[in-house]
């Protein structure tokens, strides 16, 4: 399979230029006057894919969107920073707040948004299985999801856990609990390495515990998570996991979670349960 993405434009010649002479993709052919259309093709370095620009028509161009990106991954620093001076454009903030700490976003004469991100793309193969090792060596994980050493102390070594790795190295782990309710288990705590977090291994860790979970006649997996994390909520709900209670004051210093917790802009008060009913 090859891939080809088109976009229509009304500044062919601008557009062109900021991909070709800006973001150095070859212009490789492109056709003049065809049934009232003109374009260009443009390869995109380091691939297979083409990237064709369009005018023409009577319908006009698509409107941009602050989510619509085209990813760049440039393998370090300098070559952002060559690019960025290339094209000699003032950097936009991200409606993404992830792209933020891991790239620059430009807009090209369209109002289409480039992420120039200073990393390689993930070419390995995350494989994901129980963990028969000593827990300690999860600790570092287990910190990213909790922030009361307390309650990690004296939880790590419950249930068992599910890690993801990246040939020898742990990138993520899922804690699976049974509760004393029959046919139902708990999302304890899961937690990915901050550099391959939006890579969809957390996804992978959860169909992964379902899957188990349900061939071992689990009916309804549970999870607890911080009223105030935003993001996690998001993740679960879209993974089809359901509100079912809010346990107030759930993170206090009694549990040794420090004062001042703030995150996304709302104070560490709430836990929120959700759960999700098995196939």
């Amino acid at each position: 399979m090859q891939l080809r993405v088109a976009r229509h434009t009304e500044r062919l010649d601008e557009v062109v230029a900021f991909y070709r002479d800006g973001l150095g993709f070859a212009e490789i052919g492109g056709f003049r006057d065809h049934d009232g259309y003109g374009g260009v093709f443009l390869a995109i370095p380091g691939t297979s894919a083409h990237l064709e620009l369009t005018a023409g028509g009577d319908h006009g161009a698509p409107r941009p969107h602050p989510e619509s990106l085209l990813v760049l991954y440039l393998g370090d620093r300098a070559a952002v920073e060559e690019i960025a001076a290339r094209l000699d454009a003032q950097p936009v903030d991200p409606a993404n707040p992830y792209w933020a700490a891991h790239g620059l976003t430009v807009e090209d004469p369209d109002g289409f948004r480039v992420v120039l991100a200073p990393t390689s793309w993930p070419d390995s193969e995350v494989r994901i299985g129980w963990h028969d090792g000593p827990r300690a060596e999860l600790r570092p994980l287990f910190e990213l999801a909790d922030d009361s050493g307390e309650r990690i102390d004296a939880s790590i070594d419950q249930g068992r856990v599910l890690a993801a790795t990246d040939g020898d190295t742990v990138v993520g782990y899922l804690q699976l609990v049974r509760t004393d309710t029959p046919h139902r288990a708990e999302l304890k705590s899961m937690a990915v390495v901050e550099q391959r977090q939006r890579q969809g291994i957390g996804r992978a860790l959860v169909a992964e515990a379902i899957d188990r979970c349900g061939a071992e006649g689990v009916h309804t997996l549970l999870v607890g998570t911080a009223g105030a994390d935003v993001g996690n909520l998001r993740f679960y709900q879209r993974l089809g996991f359901r509100m079912v209670e809010v346990e107030r004051n759930a993170f206090t210093a009694v549990d040794g979670y420090p004062d001042g917790i703030v995150i996304d802009g709302i104070p560490l008060r709430d836990r929120v349960w959700l759960t999700l009913d098995l196939p």
